[in-house]
């Protein structure tokens, strides 16, 4: 059977809609430039044809395709999924197609990913780096294509990154227990080192240094988990008996921590959470948290993106603001 399709040109659209062929690309390719009256004629014209837009095929012609590569460093993060999500749908809403990919948290899958997402003709990359990403890596990625980077920046390296105030939010998540009038706090989480972690860190000590506190030595429990996090500060509550209050990195980390204060004879110790990770365990309904609104992170990743396919320079850092929400484990 003939496939009437394929024998439809843009030329034919043109014609049924009485336009011209560069009418019609433009409507083709979402411009804003097209009247609606004159782009409803076309889009009837379109679906009374039967006509098929080869993006393919206009990619090839224009050298850049409408694809963008999504690399996430984590899936099963709950946090991490809900990003990607909301980053596919409004990449869809500006005529743009997404590619989401996983690294798994492996340097090595994240290159090869990247590497093989190339010989897609992308339009651009969005990576959520994995911990110790190189920054020349990066930068060299940068320089040939369009390259955004997502909730953690990788140090020193020039490829724009949009980020959650990590700083404030353990500035006021701590301030919230310190006005209680606690005096032995205390910072837990993970892989310490990086950056991500420090800016949390510096948010705490200033915090501290406000109200004339001395923290204690922070608790690094190795690995973000639960069980871990629930190890270390058994360990570290020997050393310091008289801990009464207890800034987390994020809700994995005070699920550990609450449950190895719950093992506990005490149990007078306000805990809260930098960084609120969805349904990551039931105590969120108790805990008080400082919530990332991905969605704003995708949002602010378009605009920046749509500065850089205009060939306009980005600001390199962009922080996304952050809000404390006040719940049972604090109080």
């Amino acid at each position: 059977m003939h496939n009437k399709a394929k024998s439809v040109t843009i030329f034919d659209v043109a014609e049924r809609a009485g336009v011209s062929k560069s009418t019609v690309s433009l409507v083709l390719t979402q411009s804003d430039k097209v009247g609606n009256k004159s782009k409803q004629k076309i889009l009837k014209a379109i679906d009374e044809l039967g006509y098929v837009y080869n993006r393919d095929a206009a990619a090839m012609r224009s050298k850049r395709s409408n694809l963008v590569a999504i690399v996430i460093n984590d899936l099963t993060n709950p946090a991490m999924a809900h990003l990607a999500t909301s980053l596919q749908l409004l990449l869809n809403d500006n005529g743009l197609q997404a590619m989401i990919v996983s690294s798994n948290n492996s340097l090595e899958l994240q290159a090869n990913a990247v590497k093989n997402l190339k010989e897609y003709n992308a339009a651009a990359f969005i990576i959520c780096p994995v911990a110790n990403t190189c920054p020349k890596w990066l930068d060299t990625l940068s320089a040939q294509h369009k390259v955004i980077t997502l909730m953690s920046e990788v140090p020193f390296s020039a490829a724009p990154c949009v980020l959650p105030d990590y700083k404030k939010a353990s500035h006021v998540a701590s301030m919230h227990l310190l006005a209680q009038g606690v005096t032995n706090i205390v910072f837990i989480g993970s892989e310490l080192t990086l950056s991500d972690s420090q800016a949390l860190q510096s948010g705490f000590n200033t915090a501290c240094a406000q109200h004339s506190i001395t923290a204690l030595a922070p608790i690094d429990c190795a690995v973000n988990t639960a069980l871990n996090a629930k190890n270390a500060f058994i360990e570290a509550y020997k050393h310091s008996p008289t801990l009464n209050a207890v800034v987390c990195a994020n809700d994995i980390i005070a699920q550990g921590v609450i449950a190895a204060i719950n093992s506990l004879t005490h149990h007078c110790i306000k805990v809260v959470s930098c960084h609120h990770i969805p349904n990551s365990a039931v105590i969120n309904n108790h805990l008080t948290t400082v919530a990332i609104n991905t969605t704003d992170i995708a949002k602010r990743c378009l605009l920046i993106l749509q500065e850089l396919l205009q060939n306009t320079a980005p600001p390199v850092k962009t922080l996304v603001n952050v809000n404390l929400q006040i719940r049972d484990s604090s109080q």
